[in-house]
Protein backbone atom coordinates (compact mmCIF):
# COMPACT_ATOMS: atom_id res chain seq x y z
CA UNK A 1 0.00 0.00 0.00
CA UNK A 2 1.26 3.32 -0.37
CA UNK A 3 3.72 4.73 2.13
CA UNK A 4 1.56 7.92 3.18
CA UNK A 5 -1.84 5.94 3.19
CA UNK A 6 0.21 3.51 5.89
CA UNK A 7 1.41 6.53 7.78
CA UNK A 8 -2.58 7.63 8.16
CA UNK A 9 -3.58 4.54 9.27
CA UNK A 10 -1.36 4.46 12.14
CA UNK A 11 -2.78 7.43 13.62
CA UNK A 12 -4.75 7.33 16.23
CA UNK A 13 -7.75 8.14 15.08
CA UNK A 14 -11.37 7.76 16.34
CA UNK A 15 -13.19 4.42 15.08
CA UNK A 16 -15.55 5.76 13.25
CA UNK A 17 -12.97 8.10 11.52
CA UNK A 18 -10.76 4.28 10.47
CA UNK A 19 -14.14 2.63 10.04
CA UNK A 20 -15.35 5.56 7.08
CA UNK A 21 -11.26 5.91 6.12
CA UNK A 22 -11.66 1.96 5.79
CA UNK A 23 -14.39 1.77 3.28
CA UNK A 24 -12.55 5.14 1.54
CA UNK A 25 -9.14 2.80 1.02
CA UNK A 26 -11.49 -0.32 0.00
CA UNK A 27 -13.38 1.81 -2.99
CA UNK A 28 -12.81 0.63 -6.49
CA UNK A 29 -11.63 3.78 -7.26
CA UNK A 30 -9.27 4.62 -4.80
CA UNK A 31 -7.85 0.92 -5.27
CA UNK A 32 -6.82 1.61 -9.21
CA UNK A 33 -5.43 4.94 -8.19
CA UNK A 34 -2.75 3.25 -5.80
CA UNK A 35 -1.98 0.03 -6.61
CA UNK A 36 -0.79 -0.83 -10.14
CA UNK A 37 -2.56 -2.39 -13.13
CA UNK A 38 -0.61 -5.00 -14.95
CA UNK A 39 -1.84 -6.71 -18.63
CA UNK A 40 -1.61 -10.79 -17.70
CA UNK A 41 -0.43 -12.70 -20.46
CA UNK A 42 -0.70 -16.77 -21.34
CA UNK A 43 1.53 -18.32 -22.79
CA UNK A 44 1.34 -22.50 -23.68
CA UNK A 45 4.29 -24.88 -24.01
CA UNK A 46 1.86 -27.44 -25.93
CA UNK A 47 3.43 -31.07 -26.67
CA UNK A 48 2.40 -33.92 -29.27
CA UNK A 49 4.59 -36.61 -27.78
CA UNK A 50 8.13 -34.97 -28.28
CA UNK A 51 7.47 -32.41 -30.51
CA UNK A 52 6.01 -28.94 -29.74
CA UNK A 53 3.07 -26.53 -31.13
CA UNK A 54 4.68 -23.60 -32.43
CA UNK A 55 2.25 -20.87 -34.48
CA UNK A 56 3.11 -18.76 -37.60
CA UNK A 57 2.37 -15.50 -36.66
CA UNK A 58 1.02 -13.03 -39.05
CA UNK A 59 2.06 -10.15 -36.91
CA UNK A 60 5.32 -10.95 -35.71
CA UNK A 61 8.27 -10.33 -38.76
CA UNK A 62 11.94 -10.80 -37.34
CA UNK A 63 10.65 -14.01 -35.52
CA UNK A 64 7.42 -15.39 -37.33
CA UNK A 65 7.39 -18.50 -35.32
CA UNK A 66 6.63 -18.64 -31.32
CA UNK A 67 4.42 -20.43 -28.96
CA UNK A 68 0.73 -20.13 -28.18
CA UNK A 69 0.20 -16.76 -26.52
CA UNK A 70 -2.77 -14.37 -25.58
CA UNK A 71 -4.38 -12.58 -23.08
CA UNK A 72 -6.83 -13.03 -20.41
CA UNK A 73 -10.56 -11.53 -20.37
CA UNK A 74 -12.35 -9.84 -17.84
CA UNK A 75 -13.38 -12.29 -15.41
CA UNK A 76 -11.32 -15.31 -17.04
CA UNK A 77 -9.11 -18.01 -15.52
CA UNK A 78 -5.82 -18.24 -16.91
CA UNK A 79 -6.36 -22.03 -17.90
CA UNK A 80 -9.15 -20.66 -19.57
CA UNK A 81 -7.54 -17.94 -21.39
CA UNK A 82 -5.11 -21.11 -22.97
CA UNK A 83 -7.70 -22.75 -24.15
CA UNK A 84 -9.76 -20.43 -25.74
CA UNK A 85 -7.24 -18.65 -27.45
CA UNK A 86 -5.49 -21.38 -29.12
CA UNK A 87 -9.08 -22.61 -30.27
CA UNK A 88 -10.04 -19.09 -31.46
CA UNK A 89 -6.47 -18.64 -33.16
CA UNK A 90 -5.86 -21.93 -34.83
CA UNK A 91 -9.44 -24.20 -33.89
CA UNK A 92 -6.97 -26.71 -32.04
CA UNK A 93 -7.86 -28.03 -28.71
CA UNK A 94 -5.44 -29.10 -25.61
CA UNK A 95 -5.49 -30.70 -22.39
CA UNK A 96 -3.51 -28.20 -19.72
CA UNK A 97 -1.50 -30.18 -17.59
CA UNK A 98 0.38 -27.45 -15.40
CA UNK A 99 1.43 -24.48 -14.39
CA UNK A 100 5.41 -23.81 -15.11
CA UNK A 101 6.51 -20.53 -14.36
CA UNK A 102 4.69 -16.65 -14.03
CA UNK A 103 7.33 -13.84 -14.93
CA UNK A 104 7.30 -10.15 -16.14
CA UNK A 105 8.46 -9.12 -19.50
CA UNK A 106 11.29 -7.05 -19.59
CA UNK A 107 10.25 -5.54 -22.58
CA UNK A 108 6.88 -4.43 -21.44
CA UNK A 109 7.09 -4.24 -17.28
CA UNK A 110 3.33 -4.28 -17.43
CA UNK A 111 3.01 -7.22 -18.70
CA UNK A 112 2.68 -10.58 -16.41
CA UNK A 113 3.02 -13.74 -18.36
CA UNK A 114 1.68 -16.99 -17.21
CA UNK A 115 3.30 -19.73 -18.72
CA UNK A 116 1.27 -23.47 -18.91
CA UNK A 117 2.32 -26.80 -20.05
CA UNK A 118 0.08 -29.12 -21.65
CA UNK A 119 -0.79 -31.09 -24.36
CA UNK A 120 -2.30 -31.16 -27.93
CA UNK A 121 -5.46 -33.44 -27.54
CA UNK A 122 -7.44 -32.53 -31.37
CA UNK A 123 -8.92 -30.22 -33.35
CA UNK A 124 -8.34 -29.01 -37.18
CA UNK A 125 -5.99 -26.19 -37.84
CA UNK A 126 -8.15 -23.17 -39.13
CA UNK A 127 -5.75 -20.29 -40.56
CA UNK A 128 -6.52 -16.96 -39.12
CA UNK A 129 -5.76 -13.30 -39.29
CA UNK A 130 -3.09 -13.55 -36.47
CA UNK A 131 -1.66 -17.41 -37.37
CA UNK A 132 -1.34 -18.68 -40.86
CA UNK A 133 0.13 -21.96 -40.03
CA UNK A 134 1.10 -24.61 -37.44
CA UNK A 135 4.16 -26.99 -36.90
CA UNK A 136 4.91 -29.43 -34.51
CA UNK A 137 8.37 -29.30 -33.88
CA UNK A 138 10.84 -31.30 -32.23
CA UNK A 139 13.57 -29.38 -29.87
CA UNK A 140 16.09 -30.22 -32.81
CA UNK A 141 14.21 -28.48 -35.50
CA UNK A 142 12.72 -25.50 -34.21
CA UNK A 143 12.47 -22.61 -36.44
CA UNK A 144 14.19 -19.27 -35.32
CA UNK A 145 12.19 -18.41 -32.47
CA UNK A 146 12.12 -14.90 -29.48
CA UNK A 147 14.91 -15.89 -27.68
CA UNK A 148 12.61 -15.36 -24.62
CA UNK A 149 10.17 -17.97 -25.89
CA UNK A 150 13.05 -20.26 -26.83
CA UNK A 151 14.52 -20.12 -23.24
CA UNK A 152 11.07 -21.15 -22.11
CA UNK A 153 10.99 -24.22 -23.98
CA UNK A 154 13.56 -25.29 -21.19
CA UNK A 155 10.22 -25.99 -19.03
CA UNK A 156 9.16 -28.17 -21.84
CA UNK A 157 10.19 -31.49 -20.46
CA UNK A 158 7.23 -30.86 -17.66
Amino acid sequence: MNPILLRLWQLPLPRSVRRLAGAVALHPVVQRLVFPRFAVGIVGIIRDGDRYLLLRHTYRHTYPWGLPTGFLEHGEQPVDALRREIREEVGLHVEVTRLLATYIDMERPDLVNVVYGGNLIGGEFVASPEVSEYGLFSIDELPPMLPEQLQLLDLGGF
